[in-house]
């Protein structure tokens, strides 16, 4: 176990460094809890990049903390080293073996990576939380049921949870153009829109809706050798972290159903039709669904109502949006079709993941792409020639619900639209997908 920890823990190694790309907004997140005493959980689809958030808190700890490099110990739980019958035990020998090789003296912080892998790690996790105030934990985990309902219960008021997903729009424009991005990024949004900047975005806001932004596809420039590791990612989630965990017997049903899924995103599903197409049933259609759901790979929108209860109890279909475009990409080569979907599915990712926002559709008469909880009307246009259906469609919205403002997210244009004290903002989605929320809803003030 010793050697294992060695292999691992690299910066104990002296002057060592993990280089990675740098990931500004989880720090901002994630720094101020290091201090807590809570236990830190991350949680999100597998490849998004967990671990190297772990490591990149490793450099932060040692370079800005000052924290002595052997009080830090990282650890894999899926590393196959360690057999298949794992453990609570695992646990304890990671964790003594660890204190037995550095013998730390202070504070101390365990960093243990898709901690799912290990049955009842939650009582390990509180037994130790309870018996040592000077020992940090760090956790990572690719399912968000495990962290809501097992850990919550046990862990209620000691732990505190942090969402993790692949690179956003400015994440990857930062990284692929940083000299081109950071200046414009700190200019308002008329300035920005005038800056003539588009040309140069555009490029690189094509690459992203048709690749997407795990931080391997990022790093490479190769189409071809990109579209297979997706199509391993997508193949190891359905195996590993919904087949195993949930003993499916029917793989080739579960695999169908994700396939369809990813290739339907930003349209409303039908679930007893899907259950008829993939030779299924309606029950367990909707539990295939609600696993796909728990290891992030999808997500749902429900029809939108200011009425709670209406909203609890509608029966009108889901719509159906991916982690990440690049799953689009892996499954469906052409990258020139369906150019729509993958837009609407880029600002489903930045409402939901970037401004953490509860999201919606709205359909009575007329159809709206995203409502958010305030009532916000948010619609999705590739064509200049659908921009007046639009703007009608969410004029029509605003006035029956006395709702002031409304966005439009288009190809290219930045204007105002005023109609009886109403207006929509219309927003290019380059400058929607790396200005912050508070700039854009403050846009027309």
């Amino acid at each position: 176990m010793q050697e294992l920890l060695t292999q691992y823990n690299l910066h104990w190694q002296k002057s060592f460094k993990y280089d990675l790309i740098p990931r500004d907004r989880y720090n901002a997140l994630l720094l101020p809890l290091i201090d807590r005493r809570e236990i830190l959980v991350l949680k999100g689809i597998r490849r998004a990049g967990k671990s190297s958030l772990l490591k990149l808190i490793i450099n932060h700890l040692i370079k800005k903390k000052r924290t002595p490099a052997k009080n830090i110990a990282f650890m894999n739980l899926e590393d196959y080293r360690f057999g298949s019958e794992k453990t609570v035990q695992t646990l304890d020998e990671i964790y003594r073996a660890f204190l037995a090789l550095k013998k730390p003296k202070g504070r101390v912080y365990i960093l243990l990576d898709e901690i799912q892998e290990i049955p009842g790690f939650e009582k390990w996790l509180r037994t130790y939380y309870e018996q040592n105030d000077t020992v940090k934990f760090i956790i990572t985990g690719s399912s968000s049921s495990l962290f809501s309902k097992e850990l919550a219960t046990l862990l209620t008021g000691r732990q505190v949870s942090v969402e993790v997903f692949p690179f956003s729009f400015s994440e990857f424009a930062t990284y692929k153009a940083t000299k081109l991005l950071k200046p414009l990024l700190e200019k308002p949004i008329d300035m920005l829109y005038l800056s003539k900047a588009f040309p140069k975005i555009e490029p690189l806001l094509r690459q992203y809706l048709d690749n997407g932004g795990f931080p391997e596809m990022i790093k490479q420039d190769k189409p071809e050798s990109n579209i297979l590791a997706l199509q391993q990612y997508i193949g190891d989630i359905i195996l590993r972290d919904i087949t195993q965990r949930y003993n499916i017997r029917k793989i080739e049903v579960l695999q169908k159903l994700a396939l369809y899924l990813i290739f339907n995103m930003s349209n409303g599903i039908n679930v007893t039709r899907i259950a008829e197409m993939i030779g299924s049933n309606r029950t367990t259609v909707l539990d295939l669904i609600s696993y796909l759901q728990e290891v992030y790979m999808i997500f749902t929108t429900s029809c939108f109502s200011f009425s709670i209860n209406e909203q609890l109890t509608s029966t009108k279909a889901r719509k159906i949006y991916c982690i990440d475009n690049g799953f689009f990409a892996a499954i469906n080569t052409n990258e020139k079709q369906d150019f729509a979907k993958k837009m609407r599915n880029a600002v489903f990712q930045q409402l939901r993941f970037q401004w953490q926002e509860d999201v919606f559709y709205w359909k009575n008469k007329v159809e709206i792409d995203f409502i958010l909880k305030s009532g916000l009307p948010i619609g999705v246009t590739v064509k200049d020639e659908e921009i007046d259906a639009q703007i009608s469609r969410i004029f029509y919205f605003m006035q029956r619900h006395n709702v002031k403002k409304g966005l439009l997210i288009n190809w290219k244009r930045l204007q105002i639209i005023d109609e009886n004290e109403q207006s929509i903002v219309m927003l290019p989605l380059w400058i929607f997908l790396t200005k912050s929320r508070a700039e854009i809803l403050g846009y027309e003030e």
